[in-house]
């Protein structure tokens, strides 16, 4: 089972939403911004942007560097979010 966020609280998105996969990652130099696209276990979908403001290339520069062999990109990922407040629960599955 891919690595995904089982929520503490159900997200709201779509009522009843216990946990999110990352679907997709967008890391833009250009633009400066970290665009994460979150997938629901019935589909539902949840973008966070992450900009300028918010340190989008000392996010980038952080994942880029990361030891993925430790804990997977995956994983960071969720952890930023739950310790930006965006998303709250537990890492579970396994990287692949």
């Amino acid at each position: 089972m891919a690595e995904r966020i089982d929520l503490t609280t159900p997200d709201q998105v779509k009522p009843g939403t216990a946990s999110y996969r990352v679907s997709r990652l967008t890391l833009d130099r250009d633009q400066e911004e970290v665009i994460i696209l979150l997938l629901g276990e019935n589909g539902e979908r949840k973008e966070i942007v992450y900009s300028e403001e918010d340190g989008a290339l000392g996010m980038i520069k952080a994942l880029n560097t990361a030891d993925l062999s430790v804990k997977s990109l995956e994983a960071r990922i969720f952890e930023r979010l739950d310790a930006d407040g965006l998303v709250s629960g537990i890492v579970s599955g396994t990287p692949d």
